[in-house]
């Protein structure tokens, strides 16, 4: 049924055509077209209307650019209307992107717009007689499918007449034969494991090639998407095609120094007085902050790899140059020197997908305010893995036996197998299924794990096909059983089914009975395998080979499983791998992506302490990208860019001390921001020493306004308030409000007559729901509810759940005239509408209103009392999780919020970088000591 209902959507699909907006009546009458027809006549019409509303209903945000200025030259406009081509690479993509991969118009319409932008900001590859090198850099979302976005710009490039297409694929095999598969997908056309371009028949198509009508787009590759297919010279030199044949040629090459030499001394045999006339290079850099990045001193040789990657661009006389990568960290502190790669020419930032399951989904660290519901509940915190995988362990140390397995690990297998009997159900029986179990580096201990999982699994497939009572009642206590430390299957597809914001992430989920999934764990369990996926264990991810049937995969691993490739169709993850960066931390997250039809039965297994890095990651790229959209919309360059993320607060932990080494002092300002103290101490005299701070602050101030429930003072010096600020007490572990430094910050500006007048607004609950609390000045205000992250143990620190304590977008607000919000507010709509986003509010944005109408010298203070009582999340019906910290009765937390304007003044507080050496040690030895294998 559910392949007529996919025939049936598709032929809709067609009578609609390929529109980024349709009305209802189109539905309609697509619907009754297709439902005359006899074979589709009992399809049910409703399911058939929540597929087409999925499929034209997917929302992508405007991407953003900064470009530089001084080699700007457009020209694809002119291309396209003087010397046109006939794009049939591209075309023949954007079909098989609509009828293979079913991408929703608007993505597809996305796609189109943003490879155009970005081959526009490249050069004109059929202009023989200029020199030439771009430099740019794409930025996504860990796997949001940033491999289809620069096949479609390979694609166009060699539409245009781009003719060396060379792409970087990662340090590991896997992921080079990942990438190069995909490729022959969506650009070539042929299985270059099977054949060359000159010998490909029917029978070696796949892909695009499946699709009729464009024989004109050839092209041909030196590598292959086997294991080993990577460049050789003997390889080039028997491939069936010359250097110089008018087709684009392309290579998917590993980051990899004896690899990129060996290409290096090739390319080089093909120059004429030291160049390469002939082509016009494109290089694609995937996940850019890899490997590419040179981590020596600025005296020393670059790293090879890095040093590599320039010798060939230099061989070129028109080269591009591109990076993708979802942690951009790393690249933009590349010197400002033209032989390097930092991406002077454009940055991109890439929007995901409204249905795209990214950190703020799963984490709930957001720089926008967002509600409790808009969590998707899988994260499980464990505990119990001490004896299993000790914190710290070395690659020597005495491994587990099985008699240690965990019982969290016992329960993420159960997961899987039910997972999979679930998609059975649901007709998804032919699709990859993968459950990831990344817990330690070292593939000796990976391979040993791998023997004991295997031996669990084994243990429970033997019990399911004897149908032992026993273990198939641990079976359904999974299913639909919920515990104080996990929620059943059932809870957790009825809580996102019932979620106003959640059900709309995919709407394809369905509940089920035991009895339906029961019967389908015996077919479940006959194709899960389970596998080490490491240099030394000789298994390898066969999704490709199993297309067809589809296979179910346990994969054990490390390095290998933690950056940029797929692991198709992951549900469960185990996770317990540390690392202090953040861009390795990011990567790591495989669970990221898109998960249509299960989004529901995904879970992800993990420490406190992962799940709360992860949290402030997140919040630490939202940041990046605000400021980013911020300095989009002034029209600033990449270069301010760079200078500008150096003085972002907070930014000392993104990435390791060597990708950071050219800047001796770290500045720190806050011009433009709004800082807010989300994390507070647990302990009861140093709330209570904030309360009375806080209390006699406010006896300093004077006179105060009532603005509705709330109260505010205005012209108050910089003094009072720096003096307030430095005795309030935080935990260590926020790092981004250093009230020292912030207090610094402020008595610079104070010199320049900026920041002078502080507003101090003390915030007041409207509603009795909550506990009062009466100042000595006798004000009273109501509490503000604040719940606490429920999956951090952290006897120490209450951490709020969201990370703004801000009650609403407006607080901040509550000093400024109505004129200038009106002002404000009209710039807010006439910007968005320029970059065609939508702005539903009456308010302005906060940050327009903070970079461009709040007066210089008039900061603003927040100050919020929250209600003791309220420090657990309850769930959707109301349930508390967890127990209370206080009771009601008790004086209330302090959270403050700091609404700073911008500055005229290039002024900030400087830190060392070596601050950070400790703290990046880990992942230093790492990267020189880690024995998975990085050679061919």
């Amino acid at each position: 049924m559910n392949e007529l209902l996919n025939k049936a959507t598709d032929i809709c699909r067609f009578i609609i055509g390929e529109k980024t907006n349709i009305t209802d009546d189109e539905i309609t009458q697509a619907i009754s077209n297709v439902t005359s027809m006899p074979i589709y006549r009992n399809i049910d019409k409703e399911k058939l209307k929540e597929e087409l509303l999925l499929l034209y209903n997917v929302k992508v945000d405007e991407f953003q650019i900064l470009e530089g200025r001084e080699r700007r030259e457009p020209w694809l406009g002119v291309f396209k209307a003087e010397r046109a081509s006939n794009w049939y690479f591209w075309k023949r993509y954007a079909k098989y992107l609509v009828e293979q991969k079913r991408f929703s118009p608007n993505v597809i319409s996305n796609l189109d717009r943003l490879t155009d932008k970005i081959l526009d900001k490249l050069f004109n590859p059929q202009r023989s007689e200029i020199v030439i090198n771009k430099k740019g850099l794409v930025v996504g979302q860990v796997q949001s499918g940033k491999t289809a976005n620069y096949t479609g710009l390979v694609c166009k490039a060699a539409d245009a007449g781009f003719n060396l297409i060379i792409v970087l694929a990662g340090i590991h095999n896997n992921l080079r034969s990942q990438t190069q598969s995909r490729l022959d997908e969506g650009f070539l056309g042929f299985d270059t494991q099977n054949t060359r371009a000159f010998k490909m028949n029917q029978t070696t198509r796949i892909g695009v090639g499946l699709i009729p009508g464009f024989e004109e787009a050839i092209a041909h590759s030196y590598t292959t998407s086997l294991d080993k297919g990577d460049f050789t010279s003997k390889a080039a030199s028997t491939a069936g095609f010359n250097f110089n044949v008018p087709q684009p040629i392309v290579l998917v090459v590993k980051k990899n120094a004896s690899i990129l030499r060996r290409l290096y001394n090739w390319l080089n045999t093909q120059t004429d007085s030291g160049k390469i006339i002939t082509k016009s290079m494109l290089m694609i850099d995937d996940e850019a902050d890899n490997a590419s990045v040179n981590t020596n001193n600025e005296n020393q040789d670059p790293t090879a790899i890095n040093g590599y990657i320039r010798d060939i661009i230099s061989l070129f006389n028109r080269s591009a140059y591109v990076g993708y990568t979802a942690t951009p960290f790393a690249n933009i502190f590349i010197p400002l020197d033209n032989q390097d790669l930092f991406p002077r020419d454009f940055i991109i930032n890439l929007p995901a997908p409204d249905n795209y399951i990214g950190p703020d989904k799963v984490f709930g660290t957001s720089a926008v305010p967002e509600n409790d519901d808009d969590l998707l509940p899988i994260v499980n915190i464990v505990d119990d893995y001490d004896s299993f995988v000790p914190v710290g362990h070395k690659r020597d140390d005495e491994k587990p036996s099985i008699n240690d397995i965990p019982e969290s690990l016992k329960n993420a297998i159960k997961c899987f197998i039910v997972t999979c009997a679930i998609r059975i159900a649901r007709g998804q029986e032919k699709k990859h299924n993968s459950m990831l179990i990344h817990v330690t580096r070292f593939q000796s201990w990976q391979n040993h794990i791998k023997e004991i999982v295997e031996r669990q699994f084994r243990y429970y497939k033997s019990e399911i096909e004897a149908n032992d009572p026993a273990i198939i009642e641990e079976f359904r206590r999974v299913f639909e059983v919920d515990t104080s430390t996990y929620r059943s299957f059932k809870t957790v597809t009825n809580y996102i089914m019932n979620s106003e914001s959640l059900s709309k992430i995919d709407t394809k989920i369905m509940l089920h009975d035991w009895e339906d999934i029961r019967p389908l764990l015996y077919k479940a369990v006959q194709k899960i395998e389970v596998k080490s996926i490491n240099g030394s264990s000789g298994d390898s991810l066969t999704y490709y080979d199993n297309e067809k049937e589809g296979i179910s995969v346990i994969a054990i691993g490390g390095d290998k499983l933690s950056r940029g490739l797929t692991l198709e169709g992951l549900s469960i993850s185990y996770f317990l791998r540390a690392s202090k960066m953040y861009d390795t931390l990011m990567q790591m997250g495989r669970w990221f992506g898109y998960r249509p039809g299960y989004v529901d039965l995904c879970r992800l297994y993990t420490s406190n302490e992962l799940n709360e890095w992860y949290r402030h990651i997140t919040l630490a790229s939202e940041e990046l990208r605000e400021e980013f959209r911020y300095l989009a919309e002034s029209g600033s360059t990449p270069e301010n860019y760079a200078l500008k993320v150096r003085t972002h607060p907070g930014q000392l932990q993104i990435t390791s001390a060597m990708k950071m080494r050219h800047t001796n002092l770290v500045e720190v300002s806050w011009a433009g921001r709004l800082i807010e103290t989300y994390q507070l101490l647990r302990d009861r005299n140093c709330k209570n020493k904030n309360l009375e701070l806080t209390d006699r602050f406010l006896n300093k101030l004077g006179v105060y306004i009532q603005k509705e429930n709330n109260y505010l003072w205005t012209g108050i010096n910089a003094e009072t308030v720096c003096d307030y600020l430095s005795q309030f007490e935080l935990p260590q572990s926020l790092v981004k409000v250093p009230m020292d430094r912030i207090c610094e910050y402020i008595r610079k500006l104070n010199k320049e007559q900026e920041l002078t007048s502080w507003s101090v607004a003390l915030m007041s609950k409207s509603d009795k729901k909550s506990c009062s609390y009466k100042f000595s000045n006798n004000i009273e205000v109501g509490c503000f509810i604040r719940n606490r992250a429920d999956d951090v143990n952290d006897e120490k620190t209450y951490y709020i759940r969201k990370n703004h304590i801000v009650g609403d977008q407006c607080d901040e607000f509550i000093d400024l005239p109505k004129t200038l919000l009106d002002r404000a507010l009209e710039e807010t709509l006439r910007r968005k509408q320029n970059n065609g986003e939508e702005w539903n509010h009456t308010y302005p944005a906060p940050n327009i209103v903070r970079t461009e109408f709040r007066s210089k010298e008039n900061p603003l203070i927040m100050i919020y009392p929250l209600d003791p009582s309220y420090s657990n999340v309850k769930d959707k019906s109301g349930k508390e999780i967890g127990n209370l910290i206080y009771k009601s009765t008790e004086s209330p937390f302090i959270g403050l919020a700091i609404a700073f304007p911008d500055s005229d003044k290039n002024y900030a507080v400087s830190y060392v970088v070596n601050q950070v050496a400790d703290f990046a040690e880990t992942e230093e030895i790492f990267d020189e000591s880690n024995d998975n294998d990085y050679a061919e």
